[in-house]
Formats: structure tokens, C-alpha cells, sequence
């Protein structure tokens, strides 16, 4: 039984390779312990997790146990081992025991150290445990067993499919060879087979490719088609991201009962304080949060069923204070590896072949921190010094090693010393190769020709062997690393040969275009200049959706050098801006908290610095958006106040602090938003109004500032829409104005400036809009124009500009709408086309712009709409279909992008609309059915997306009338109260919600006819008046909105003149 379910809680030199390994030393009672692990009858139900200082031997220690040791024996030769000492039983194992007495176990190691590259990443929660499955399934292959995981790659198929990242070429880079038959035949079912037979097509290729294998997860397990919808039902990167390491203990689990499985399963998990980098100061759930999927993972395997886990790193576990995937101290046993002992130490150099026992003697003082403490890295780089004058002809002696040192010079001073005793040209070469992060011989032999030292091979042996020059796994067969420490004490002592490197190294890699490798040696030049252009490059990848471009500059993020708390937090910023392009809310709000812990890091030290309370209240302000995209309203609330406390605080220590009242101001209109989408509409006045006031503070102190004239504008703009939405319209014609004064002032200061261009370009949209609303067509279309001319203008002065294209692409669409109205047919088809091209020219800078994609599906649904209304039916037909096309492409790339699902949702009901006027009703009660799926998809990410609600209601009150229309009448009635519903969901978010106060009524009417046509009229009548009664309401709210009023006023004269006709029949 794993321990989740026990405890009920679910939620090659001498330090690497062959030589390092025939050094080892020591370390007895931790390799018996393992053995004993190992080789007990019944299997040890804890994690063996190895903890101490950096640099004492804790990854030597695992290579050996997983090299030397994964030997399990019969009973009678244990119980005799175990009546031996430490030593023996060590001996025994690593030299003396015959093949034929014990079975190699199946072992992996993981290295959460290991740099990610490629789809090698050891600490994602996705492709961290898809390495650990195809090195197990390698390692179990070398001993002649096949582990199957078929639930677990199932559902990293179907995560694949879900990101519309699945391909036959996928599958093959990041799963096993033997698997690919299995998994080609759940590509092609994924592709052909839909989702009502998925799962009985699954659980038939399990069972064709796995045979006896499945039979018996079957049987263990009871796998049926449940779990295979169970995985689909699930939300992939809220859910199933979460759910893998349960699903893959499941499925090792099982292998493990199977009649031929191994005896045991050993896991090492190296490197565990990797995954928190320069950010161990991070407490609570953002602490833990790093590793949760390692401890769901270790939480479900069975221990009991003969699978070790075993886990190094220099801290103890706090597993037991997680909230989540908590895994109490009683399961760990952690074992402290401390420095060698005075004994062990001699051994080690006797091992080196260092014959003289007073030059040991001295060596073991030497290398001494404390009393009986040496340790291991000191030790290794003493007997390297031994060994290299050994080359050069001189035999140290024991007084070589008695000039006392300071401890934290140690390193210094023993590689000077080592240095000393070879060539010139190793020297220099050690010193360049340490700005390395990598390296192999061109690399060295480039290296060599540009700093002018000499290179070849045998000296290129001589450096590989040192004690600090490691093998680099993660780039392949013949890539090595000098150790850590060296690497850092050359830095520290600004050692000129390593800077001389990083110099040559960023104009290699620049030469090469790899901009992250050549910003990692700027920033070991100078580490704010390197960051600075991270920030750079990341963000303009990110403006231009280069998205594998950040995953690379990602890669290389733990390895700068960041030296203040307040860059590292606005570094977190970013990262979390990157996620929430993707949609991916839940590493964005991680990103952006973790963040926010820095800068109070940073307060705790200095309260009250104003630029970190300043950028505190941004990084509040960004988590703030992610949960008003969730439609977790009450947390972006209180987001948005906490960065307005900040705000407040930094303009207390500093009122003039120009940066801190621009930001306040944004905060304010992003909290009006808010307030607007919850139709709190007399609170978002006065956040707007608020707002404005904050620029115009900011101006008195620095009138030229563009960006709050900028900022100003938007907010006036903001005040605009909603003035528009409580059919304020003078007010709202006023805004729009000082809107444009405030643009044209940034303007008049600097005519090139794009953000006010495309921003103007912004409100002159939205006035059209009004003015259309108005029946002002004149001034709507000269509005419009006037909108793309701007975007035009900015466009000029930055053809990639990838907002101003996006912006004008909607000009055109609006453009097009209204020429549809006015019935300029030819006109409009002209505006929806350019309006693509647009779009399409936005996606030829940044081809995976989510918002480029959704736009442009936007105006293929209205060209679609345009075709309807010329009775152009199959070119409707054909603008729909590619609209839901395109969509689906953005949610390819972001999943949870709520606006693409509740505007994909949108052109469905547009569909099935279209599909119904031309009595396709089957088709059109499936794109209704798709449309009402669609919406769910999206409350299931946002439960409380006040659109989603409406247009899901709206969605269902069609399905009602075309089941009306098919005689369909309890069908009919049963959709028609769910649109009820789902309009009563969205109020109780925002009572004073017009929109769905009026889609409500429309209902509530629907359904009185409904009634009416089913002669029960006093139903019917009962249901009609509830209509008039919501649309007083909205015109309560909004007295001015004269369609609503028209609606209302045309219900009541209907109900009215049934009412004279009742009593004149009575």
C-alpha cells in the first residue's frame, strides 16, 4: 500500500565516472543500510533520503549505491552478511561476490540538478516524469523486463492531443522504442475515432499490445473504459498535469504484481534542493509547491510491493508541512552524510596511491574543517596536487601541507597550488573552460585559438581526469563541467583567463545566434547588463510570441547571476507574463506570488523602499488579472486592493514617485474593470474617476510624461465604455473626447510615439461603435476611418507592431459591421477580408499570437454572418467553419483562453443558427450541443465567467426554440429553464448585469410562448409578465437604453391586447 493511501492523503575523473568510483570510500553505514533495504524480506516502508552540506559526496554516494550495490541476494547469504561489519558487507557487495549469487535490481537515477534541454526536463511536472519513465523502461530493458504504463502514457497522449501538440514524431522524441506501436495506434485513434467510443478503442489496444500484461493490470486494478473517461473528463492543465505522478505509481504499482516482475525497483532522485535555485527563502505553499509532483509521486508508489525510493539533498525534508500531498515524517528516514572521517580519508588517498603516511597524515589536517571532519572535495584536489607533481617529477612531502589556511581559502589555494604542476596551457585552459557551462574538446579547441594557448588531446586527457572536472550527461557522450566551486571561486576572484573566456564565448555564441548562451556570458561579465538584456530579449519574444524562444531563455534563468532580491522578483514577473500568454494560469499565479514573497523578502530588509513597494504592487496588480481571467472575483479584488495598499505605501515614503502614481492609477481602472464585469457600476465610476485623478496628479508633477497621458487616455476610454453600457451616451461622447485630447497631447509631445497612436486608434473605435448605436452612421463610419488611419500611422513608424495590426484588424471588422448594417454589402465583404489579412499579417511576425487567432476567427464569424444575411449560405457555411477552426488553433496553444472559448461558443450558436434556417436540424442540434459543451469547458476553468453564463444561456435558449420548432416541447422546456438558470447564475455574480437582465426576459418571454403554444395560458401569461417585469429592471438601471425600452414596450402591447381580447371573449 503507498503511503498516500496508508495516511488517507492524496491531494569520469576522479569525482565522475569508473576512476571516481574505484576512489570511493567510506560512507559503510549508509551503503549497508541501503543493502539492508534492499535485501530484506519484507520491503522497508520508508523513503531513504540522504541529506548534508554541498560538496561532500551525496551524488557519488547514489552513483555508487546505483553502480556498485543494486544487488539483491538469496535469503541465506544475507542473514550471514548481516552477522558482518560495515565494512565487510560493503566489500562483499562492491568486490567479492559472485554474478550468480545475487540479481541486479532495476535503478534510475533523476538529477533535478540537470539543466533542462530539449524535452530533457528534470524538474517539470510533464517531462521531468516522462525522462524518469524511458530511463526506467531503458534500465529495465538492459535487464531483460518491459514495464508497461498504459494509463500513464494514455493520458500524456491525450494531454498532447489536448494541447494540439500530438504527432507521430512527438511520440517518438519522448517515449520509449518498444512502446511506439501502442502509442502510433492511440494517435490514429485520436485522430479518427469520436469521443462516445474512445475508450472501448483504448482499453482494445491495451489489450491487443500488452496481452498478459493488461490481463493482469485489469485484474489488479479493475481498469475499464471509466478510467479512460475519467482522464478525458479532466481539464488538462488544471487537472491531469496534476494527476500524472498518481497515474504513473498506479501503473508501477501494477508492474509490479505482474507473475514475472522484477524483485525490487530502486528510484534515486538526486539534487532535490534544485528545484528552489536562488529562491530557498520561500516559504509556505509557494515552497512546496516546487516539488509537489515529486512527493505525489513518492506518496503513491507501494513501498510494500518491493519499490525503493531514495533522495539526496542538503536539507532535510519537510514533506510532513505540506498542505497538499503531505507525507508525514514517520515515512522518511533521513540519514545525515556528514564530511569523511580522519579514517576514511586516509583511505581514500591510500586509494590514490599515495604511499607516504606522514604526507597522508598532513593531507587529512590539511583537508580538515573540523575536528574528524575532511572534507571530500578538499581531500580530491589534494591528491590531485600529489598526482600532478607526480607528473612533473616532484614527490611532495609533508611539509607541503602543513602552511595553515583559511577554510574558505582552501579552494583557492589548493587549485593555485594544483596549477602549479602542469603546463601553462592547462592552467589557462582550466581557468577559460570554468566560463563554461559545458564544454568538450572543440569547444576547447576553440577556446585555445582565440586566447592564443596551445591545445591537443593528451593535454585535453590531462584536464578531463582533475578531481574538479566533471562528466555532463545532459549533453552527451564526451561533455564535460568543471565542478561548481571552482566555477564560483573564479568568478568571485574576477580571475582575468575566465573572464577573457566569457568575453570570446558570448561573441562565439553570438556568432552562432544562441542569444540565451550569449546573454549567460554577458551577465558572468556583467551580471546586470546580462540580466537587463534578458529581460529584453524575453519580453520582445513574448510580444512577438516566440514562445520556444522563451522556453530556451527559461533554461538558462537558474544559472544567471541575479545579486538582488529586487531583480530576481522582477524576473518572476516575467515568467509569469510568459504563462499567462499561454493561458497557463496556475504557473502564472505561482510565478507571480513567488514574486511578491522576493519583494517582501526585500521589505523585510528595507520597509521602505519605494521602487520594491512600487514593484510589489505591480506583481500584485498581474496576479490580480490571472484571477479576473479565472473569474475568481473575490481574489482579484483583494489583488487589486493589496497593490493599491502598496502603491499607497511607496507614494507615503516618496508623494512625487512618479512610477508609483502612474501604477496606481492602472490599478484603479483595472479594478473598474472588474467592478464593470460584476455590473457594479456606481463603484467602477469612481474607480475610473479615481484613476483619472491619479494621472492627473502624476502630471502636475511631470506634465510631458507620455506614458500617464497614455494611461489617462485608457482610462478615460474605460469610463467611455461603461458610460455606453448605462446608455449614458453624452457622458460617454465626452469621455471618448478628452480620451483623444489626452492621446493627442502624448502626441503633440512625441509624434512617434506608437503606444498613444495605437491606443487612439482604440477610442476612435469605440466611438464609432457608440455613434453606431446612436444610428450616427455618418460619424460612425468617419470614426472608423479615422481608427485605421491612426493604426496606419503607427504602423509606419513600426511595421511589426503587433497590437496596432491586431487593433486594426477589429477597426476593419467594426467597419464591416456597420457597412452590414447599412447594407453595404460589397463594402463590408471588402473591410471582413482586409480585416483578416490583418490578422494574418500579425500571425506571419508571431504565428502562435493567441489573440491574433482569436481576432482573426472573430472576423471570419462575422464575414460568415454576412454571407447569411446575402443568402450566401455555403460560403456561411464555410466563414463558420474555419472561424471554429482557427479558434481551435489558439486553444491548441492555450488551452484555458476563456475568451476563445466563450467566442468559439459563440460561433457554433451561430452555426447551428445558420444550420436550422436551412432545416439541417440534426447538424444544428449538434453545434448547439457543442456550443453549451464549449461554455462548460470554460466554467469549468472560471465557474464564475459572468460571459460564459450568458452566453450559455443564450446558447440554450436557441437549442429551446429549435426544439420547439421539432416539436420537442418538454426538450424544449427543459432548455429554456436551464438558459433561465444559467442568466440566474451570472446575476447572482452581477445582479445589475444589463445584458443578462435583457437575455433573461428574452427567455422568461420564450417561454411564455412556448406556453401559449401549448394553450396553457396561464402559465404563459404568468411567464410574460416575469419578462416585463426584468425588463423594468434593466431600464431601472439604464433608463436611456431605448432597444430594451422598444422590447419591453412591444411585450407589453402584446400581453395588453391579449389581455382586451380575454375580456371581451368572457
Amino acid at each position: 500500500m503507498s503511503i498516500n493511501k496508508k495516511t488517507g492523503r492524496r491531494h569520469s575523473s576522479r569525482s565522475e565516472g569508473n576512476h571516481a568510483l574505484e576512489l570511493f570510500t567510506g560512507r559503510y553505514e549508509f551503503i549497508r543500510l541501503f543493502a539492508r533495504y534492499l535485501n530484506s524480506d519484507l520491503p522497508h516502508e520508508q523513503i531513504l533520503f540522504f541529506y548534508g552540506d554541498g560538496g561532500n559526496g551525496k551524488s557519488l554516494l547514489l552513483r555508487f549505491l546505483r553502480t556498485r550495490c543494486c544487488k539483491r541476494f538469496p535469503k541465506d547469504i544475507w542473514q550471514q552478511l548481516e552477522t558482518k561489519s560495515d565494512a565487510e558487507v560493503v566489500e562483499y557487495i562492491d568486490k567479492l561476490a559472485d554474478s550468480r549469487d545475487f540479481v541486479t535490481v532495476i535503478s534510475v537515477i533523476h538529477d533535478f540538478g540537470q539543466q533542462p534541454r530539449g524535452d530533457d526536463q528534470p524538474q517539470d511536472p510533464f517531462y521531468g516524469l516522462l525522462m524518469l519513465r524511458r530511463n526506467l523502461a531503458n534500465a529495465a530493458k538492459a535487464l531483460g523486463y518491459r514495464l508497461h504504463f498504459p494509463l500513464y502514457d494514455f493520458a500524456c497522449v491525450w494531454y498532447l492531443h489536448q494541447q494540439g501538440k500530438l504527432t507521430r514524431e512527438r511520440i517518438r522524441d519522448i517515449f520509449p522504442q518498444e512502446e511506439l506501436e501502442l502509442l502510433n495506434e492511440l494517435v490514429e485513434i485520436l485522430s479518427g475515432i469520436p469521443g462516445v467510443g474512445l475508450a472501448k478503442a483504448v482499453l482494445g489496444i491495451f489489450s491487443k499490445c500488452l496481452s498478459q500484461g493488461f490481463t493482469v493490470l485489469q485484474r489488479k486494478w479493475r481498469v475499464n473504459e471509466d478510467d479512460v473517461r475519467t482522464i478525458q473528463a479532466m481539464e488538462p492543465d488544471s487537472e491531469l498535469i496534476d494527476e500524472l505522478p498518481r497515474l504513473f505509481a498506479a501503473d508501477l504499482n501494477a508492474a509490479m504484481k505482474q507473475p514475472e516482475a522484477p524483485p525490487r525497483i530502486v528510484l534515486f532522485f538526486d539534487t532535490h534542493e534544485a528545484f528552489w535555485g536562488q529562491e530557498r527563502h520561500l516559504t509556505g505553499q509557494l515552497r512546496f509547491q516546487r516539488d509537489e509532483w515529486l512527493r505525489y509521486l513518492v506518496g503513491e508508489v507501494e513501498l510494500s510491493a518491493g519499490i525503493m525510493v531514495v533522495v539526496s539533498g542538503r536539507e532535510q525534508p519537510r514533506w510532513d508541512e505540506a498542505s497538499r500531498f503531505n507525507i508525514p515524517a514517520r515515512f522518511i528516514d533521513t540519514q545525515l552524510i556528514s564530511h569523511f572521517s580522519a579514517m576514511d580519508a586516509d583511505t581514500y588517498l591510500r586509494r590514490a596511491r599515495i604511499e607516504d603516511a606522514k604526507l597522508r597524515e598532513a593531507i587529512v589536517t590539511y583537508a580538515s574543517v573540523g575536528p574528524g571532519q575532511v572534507h571530500p572535495f578538499y581531500l580530491g584536489l589534494c591528491a590531485d596536487v600529489v598526482w600532478q607533481a607526480q607528473q612533473r617529477g616532484q614527490n611532495l612531502t609533508s611539509a607541503d601541507f602543513r602552511t595553515a589556511v583559511d577554510a574558505n581559502q582552501k579552494p583557492k589555494e589548493l587549485i593555485e597550488r594544483l596549477l602549479r604542476y602542469v603546463e601553462r596551457d592547462i592552467e589557462y585552459a582550466v581557468h577559460a573552460l570554468s566560463a563554461c557551462r559545458a564544454f568538450n574538446y572543440e569547444l576547447y579547441r576553440q577556446l585555445g585559438t582565440a586566447l592564443e594557448f596551445d591545445v591537443s588531446k593528451p593535454d585535453f586527457e590531462i584536464l578531463t581526469e582533475f578531481s574538479f572536472v566533471w562528466n555532463d550527461q545532459r549533453q552527451g557522450e564526451n561533455w564535460y563541467r568543471i565542478h561548481d566551486l571552482l566555477r564560483r571561486l573564479d568568478d568571485e576572484i574576477n580571475n582575468p583567463k575566465t573572464r577573457q573566456a566569457h568575453v570570446m564565448l558570448e561573441k562565439y555564441y553570438r556568432a552562432r545566434r544562441d542569444i540565451a548562451e550569449a546573454i549567460y556570458h554577458t551577465n558572468r561579465l556583467d551580471w546586470e547588463q546580462g540580466l537587463e538584456e534578458w529581460i529584453e530579449v524575453f519580453e520582445q519574444a513574448l510580444k512577438l510570441s516566440r514562445y520556444d524562444q522563451c522556453r530556451i531563455l527559461l533554461e538558462i534563468r537558474n544559472e544567471l547571476s541575479i545579486k538582488s532580491d529586487f531583480h530576481l522578483g522582477s524576473v518572476s514577473q516575467f515568467e509569469g507574463d510568459y504563462f499567462v500568454q499561454l493561458a497557463r494560469h496556475a504557473e502564472a499565479k505561482q510565478e507571480y506570488l513567488e514574486a511578491i514573497a522576493t519583494y517582501d523578502h526585500s521589505l523585510a530588509l528595507a520597509p521602505d523602499d519605494h521602487e520594491i513597494l512600487n514593484n510589489k504592487g505591480n506583481a500584485l496588480q498581474s496576479l490580480g488579472d490571472v484571477y479576473t481571467k479565472l473569474a475568481q472575483h473575490p481574489q482579484a479584488l483583494d489583488a487589486y486592493t493589496q497593490a493599491l495598499a502598496a502603491y499607497n505605501s511607496s507614494l507615503a515614503f516618496e508623494p512625487d514617485y512618479i512610477y508609483a502614481l502612474n501604477n496606481k492609477g492602472t490599478v484603479l481602472q483595472r479594478l473598474g474593470d472588474l467592478q464593470t464585469r460584476l455590473a457594479q457600476y456606481p463603484q467602477a465610476l469612481v474607480s475610473y474617476s479615481e484613476a483619472i485623478a491619479s494621472y492627473n496628479h502624476s502630471l502636475v508633477i511631470s506634465p510631458n510624461y507620455n506614458e500617464v497621458l497614455n494611461n489617462k487616455g485608457i482610462a478615460l476610454q474605460k469610463l467611455g465604455d461603461l458610460q455606453t453600457k448605462l446608455a449614458q451616451n453624452p457622458q460617454a461622447l465626452q469621455s471618448y473626447e478628452q480620451a483623444i485630447t489626452s492621446y493627442n497631447s502624448a502626441l503633440k509631445i512625441d509624434p512617434d510615439y506608437t503606444y498613444a497612436l495605437n491606443n487612439q486608434g482604440l477610442v476612435l473605435q469605440r466611438l464609432g461603435d457608440l455613434q453606431a448605436k446612436l444610428t450616427q452612421h455618418p460619424q460612425a463610419l468617419k470614426s472608423y476611418e479615422q481608427a485605421i488611419n491612426t493604426y496606419n500611422n503607427a504602423l509606419a513608424l513600426a511595421p511589426d507592431y503587433i497590437y496596432a495590426l491586431n487593433n486594426k484588424g477589429l477597426a476593419l471588422q467594426r467597419l464591416g459591421d456597420l457597412q452590414t448594417k447599412v447594407v453595404q454589402p460589397r463594402q463590408a465583404l471588402i473591410s471582413y477580408s482586409q480585416a483578416i489579412t490583418t490578422h494574418d499579417s500579425a500571425l506571419s511576425l508571431a504565428p502562435n499570437d493567441i489573440c491574433a487567432l482569436n481576432n482573426k476567427a472573430i472576423a471570419l464569424q462575422r464575414l460568415g454572418y454576412l454571407h447569411v444575411k446575402l443568402e450566401q449560405y455555403p460560403q456561411a457555411l464555410e466563414s463558420y467553419s474555419q472561424a471554429i477552426a482557427t479558434y481551435d488553433h489558439a486553444l491548441t496553444l492555450a488551452p484555458d483562453y476563456i475568451y476563445a472559448l466563450n467566442n468559439k461558443g459563440i460561433a457554433l450558436q451561430k452555426l447551428g443558427y445558420l444550420q436550422t434556417q436551412l432545416e439541417k436540424y440534426p447538424l444544428a442540434l449538434a453545434s448547439y450541443r457543442e456550443a453549451i459543451a464549449t461554455y462548460n469547458r470554460a466554467l469549468t476553468i472560471a465557474p464564475d465567467d459572468v460571459y460564459a453564463l450568458n452566453n450559455k444561456g443564450a446558447v440554450l435558449q436557441r437549442l429551446g426554440y429549435l426544439q420547439t420548432k421539432l416539436a420537442k416541447y418538454q426538450q424544449a422546456l427543459k432548455s429554456y429553464l436551464d438558459a433561465i438558470a444559467s442568466y440566474n447564475s451570472s446575476l447572482s455574480l452581477a445582479p445589475d448585469d444589463i445584458c443578462a437582465l435583457n437575455n433573461k426576459a428574452s427567455a422568461l418571454s420564450c417561454l411564455g410562448d412556448l406556453y401559449d403554444e401549448l394553450s396553457q395560458n396561464t402559465e404563459a401569461m404568468e411567464y410574460w409578465q416575469a419578462a416585463l417585469s426584468v425588463f423594468s429592471r434593466c431600464l431601472d438601471i439604464a433608463p436611456s437604453d431605448e432597444y430594451i425600452r422598444n422590447l419591453r414596450d412591444q411585450l407589453q402591447a402584446f400581453v395588453n391586447n391579449l389581455k382586451v381580447r380575454k375580456f371581451l371573449v368572457d
